[in-house]
This record gives structure tokens, C-alpha cells and sequence, in this order.
């Protein structure tokens, strides 16, 4: 049946509840052109169960997009269902449609047994409406679930419900399975309270709940917990370094302090950036930002080409530092052969950087040998873009050590990467750059001769150099 034909409620709805695939698909196709569908969403809701997952995505945004009054009371109902997909199917859902669930998944929670209560009580506390924090409470104050507890928790702490508070400080003591996500939760929250209770609570917590009130502090914290923290780096080992640095950035962002910087300090920072998460790292590396280290700043480079912004933290710092890479790029390009092409881009983005900024490079004779050696040894790598790159080295670097290897350049296998040579060579107005490009002239590759002749012809109108034959 195609839609044209379809001229009223009922020729819809008979065909979504048809056992056609191809017509089922169709119609949800057509409704998604439609701007309401209030007369069809029951059929519409009752389609993310379908085994087509064609027609269980058409419903879902179908729902989602138009955020139809009735689709909640209609979707909640699959929460119970013992299919893992479709029951957390329908929790997206629910969470998409935000407030308009709450008081439906407050009316279908009281009823259900433990396992369908924690899975309402977690999608309340991510569609985040405070008109659920009091139903949240009144569970808590009922179930004798623990993961029940734990849900409700975690609830109230991602609808940032300050009344919870008191409840909260008294479950910590309640359960040593409960301290973490009371401490995290009360992080969320942000009380002053709070942030007393759990300073005097950290000196005697094991580790795991210490984790949890470091992470905590940075959110809850004040100026007063910010020289706590660092009392904490002279003795801080282990994972509790990273919630201890992140806390300390937070803090330090939010109140304008300087972070003192001495051995330990950067230990604490070496430590996070080979050991910790990635978020952690990139906390690490903001706070990189702030210290001028040669060891932290080269062990940095390790992990560029992993996060844009932890690249452009990089980068930055080596812009302001670049002796540091003029010092130790041959080492470090070893080192990590993994990221040679991520390396071999910043050095010359450097390269350039500093030539715009300044006009010349601040290195000695011995160093640009050694760089040039080095950087030559990639030209034959089989990475067509470290290739590249350590061609565009080079002519910034010092374009007569450029030349002594361009027999090898202009055999580059890649059309680009002669293409690329023949930009390098035609501002450069001396003999040595006309001869590279007779030999490009030859070229096997048509665009190549043609860019070629170009420059040549304007060079030999302009008497610049006349080609030789």
C-alpha cells in the first residue's frame, strides 16, 4: 500500500499494526513529514519493539522530534521488558522526553519490584527535574535495597537537590558501600556543609572513598580547601594523585590562586600524564601550561595527536619554549616513532611559527646540523606524510641543505608530495631551485609537468635565471 493511498486515521493505523516490514516503514516515513502525529502515537510507541531496526529507529525519532504528551505513558511499559535493548531503548527515550516523563515514571515506579525501580529512579535523576527529587526521597527513606539506595543517590546528586544534603551526610556513615557515591553526589550538590564534612571525614577513609572526597573538593570546595589539597602533595601517591590535581585546577581556576611548583609537584604532573586517564592527562597538561618544565613539556609530547585540545595545549607551550625542541627533537622523534608524523607536523608548524614571529632561528650551527641530519633520514620513510613533513623541515630549516637532497625528493612516489616540492622551490629565486625544477619538468605525472612549465615560463618572461638546455 503506498502512503498516497492512505486518506484517513484509520488506513494508518491498520497498516502500523500490519505484519507488512515494508509498508510499516513507509508510513513511519510518512508521518515523520507531518508536524503532528498526537492520533497516532500509541501505534507510533508500541513500534520500538519492532524486530526491524528500520522501523524501531523511524518510531524512536518519530518520538523524540515531535515529543508527543501521551508518548510516555505509552513507552514506560518497556522498561519491564526482559530485553536488555529494548528496555534501555526505552530509557533514552524517557530521558529525551525530559520533564514530560517525570510524572509518568513517578506514577509506574511506586508498583515495580527493585530492578525496574532502579532503572526509573536512574532515568529520573538523568532527565535532572528537581519535581522528582521528593518521590527519589521518599524511595530512599522505604527500600532496603542496596542498589536501590545507590540509584537514589546518584539521582539526587544529578538533579543537584540541596535538600538532600542532611540525608545524605547521614547515609555516609550507614554503609561503607554507600561513602563514594554519597561523596560524589554531595560533589555535585555543592554545600559548604559538605565540604567540612568530608575534610574531616578523608584522614581515616581507605583509598577508594579518599578518591571519591578529592574528586568531590574541587567542586565543593573554598580557598581554605585549596591549601588542604596542597598539603596533601607531599605525601599524595598512587591514583589519588589525579583526583588531587584535578581538584586543585578546578580550585585554582575558580579562585585566581597560584599553584606553587617545585619537585614534588612536577613529580605529581609527571606521574599523571603516564599513568593517568585521559582527562586526567589533560588536566595535567593545562596545568603544564601554567609551568615552564622541560621534563613535563617533553614528556607532554608523548601523547600529541590523542586530543585536539591537549595538541593545542602542547602547542602552545612549545611555541614560547622552542629551544626545548631545537634541543631534543632527533631523541624524541626516536623515541616515539609511533607519532612521527604528529611530531614532524608540530616541529614544523614551530619552525614556521618562530620564522614569522621572529625573522630567524635562535639555534646554533651544531644544531641545525644535527636537526637536518636527523630530519634527512625521513625522507625515504614509507609514511607519505612523514615524507612531507620532513621535506618542509628542511627548506624552512636552511634551504642549501634543502637542495643537497632534492634528487631524492623529486622521486617521491606520491603525486602530492612533488606537487608539495614544487611549491617549496617556486619562491625561491636562485639557480639551484630552477635546476630542481627542470627535473620536475620531466615529470611522469601530467598536472606536475604542467604546474612546472608555469613557473618556468614566467621565470624565463621575467629573466630570472633562463632555463639552460
Amino acid at each position: 500500500m503506498s502512503v498516497e493511498k492512505l486518506f484517513n486515521r484509520k488506513d494508518i493505523i491498520d497498516v502500523l499494526n500490519s505484519n507488512s516490514v515494508e509498508e510499516r516503514r513507509d508510513i513511519l516515513d510518512y508521518l515523520l513529514t507531518l508536524d503532528d502525529i498526537a492520533d497516532y502515537v500509541e501505534e507510533v510507541c508500541n513500534c520500538i519493539a519492532d524486530e526491524d531496526k528500520g522501523i524501531r529507529n523511524s518510531a524512536s525519532m518519530l518520538i523524540i522530534n515531535n515529543q508527543p504528551g501521551e508518548a510516555a505513558k505509552h513507552i514506560v511499559k518497556f522498561v519491564s521488558s526482559k530485553n536488555i535493548t529494548l528496555r534501555n531503548l526505552a530509557g533514552e527515550i524517557l530521558i529525551k522526553l525530559g520533564a514530560k516523563a517525570v510524572d509518568t515514571l513517578i506514577q509506574y515506579n511506586c508498583e515495580k519490584n527493585d530492578d525496574d525501580q532502579k532503572f526509573m529512579i536512574d532515568v529520573l535523576g538523568l532527565i535532572g527535574s528537581e519535581s522528582a527529587a521528593e518521590h527519589i526521597l521518599s524511595i530512599l527513606s522505604t527500600t532496603e535495597n542496596d542498589n536501590v539506595v545507590l540509584a537514589c543517590i546518584e539521582a539526587l546528586g544529578n538533579i543537584r537537590y540541596d535538600n538532600a544534603v542532611e540525608i545524605l551526610l547521614l547515609l555516609y556513615d550507614r554503609s561503607e558501600l554507600y561513602k563514594p557515591s554519597v561523596v560524589e553526589a554531595l560533589g555535585k550538590i555543592g554545600s559548604a556543609k559538605a565540604s567540612r564534612f568530608l575534610l574531616d571525614k578523608y584522614p581515616a577513609e581507605d583509598e577508594l572513598t579518599k578518591y571519591s572526597i578529592l574528586e568531590s573538593l574541587g567542586y565543593l570546595g573554598d580557598v581554605d580547601t585549596y591549601f588542604f589539597l596542597l598539603e596533601q602533595v607531599v605525601d599524595i601517591h598512587g591514583p589519588l594523585v589525579w583526583p588531587l590535581i584535578t581538584s586543585i585546577f578546578i580550585l585554582k581556576e575558580k579562585y585566581g590562586l597560584d599553584i606553587p611548583f617545585d619537585d614534588k609537584m612536577k613529580n605529581l604532573l609527571m606521574y599523571t600524564l603516564q599513568e593517568g586517564t585521559a582527562e586526567h592527562k589533560k588536566i595535567a597538561l593545562s596545568l603544564i601550561n601554567v609551568f615552564n618544565d622541560k621534563d613535563i613539556l617533553l614528556e607532554s609530547l608523548k601523547y600529541i595527536g590523542e586530543d585536539d585540545e591537549l595538541d593545542e595545549i602542547i602547542r602552545s607551550k612549545i611555541y614560547r619554549n622552542p629551544e626545548y625542541l631545537f634541543e631534543e627533537i632527533n631523541k624524541i622523534l626516536v623515541e616515539n616513532p609511533d607519532k612521527l608524523r604528529q611530531l614532524l607536523n608540530l616541529f614544523y608548524s614551530v619552525l614556521t611559527f618562530v620564522c614569522t614571529d621572529n625573522g630567524q632561528l635562535n639555534i646554533s650551527l651544531i644544531q641545525k646540523r644535527n636537526i637536518i641530519h636527523g630530519i634527512s633520514e625521513y625522507l625515504d620513510h614509507h609514511d607519505e606524510e612523514v615524507r612531507r613533513a620532513g621535506m618542509e623541515i628542511l627548506f624552512v630549516l636552511d634551504f642549501e641543505s634543502a637542495i643537497l637532497f632534492v634528487d631524492s625528493m623529486v622521486q617521491d612516489e606520491n603525486i602530492w608530495n612533488r606537487l608539495r616540492l614544487v611549491e617549496l622551490l617556486e619562491f625561491t629565486d636562485n639557480q639551484e631551485a630552477n635546476d630542481a625544477l627542470e627535473k620536475l619538468s620531466k615529470d611522469e605525472d601530467e598536472m606536475v609537468r604542467e604546474r612546472v612549465d608555469q613557473i618556468l615560463s614566467s621565470r624565463k618572461q621575467n629573466e630570472i635565471y633562463p632555463i639552460t638546455k
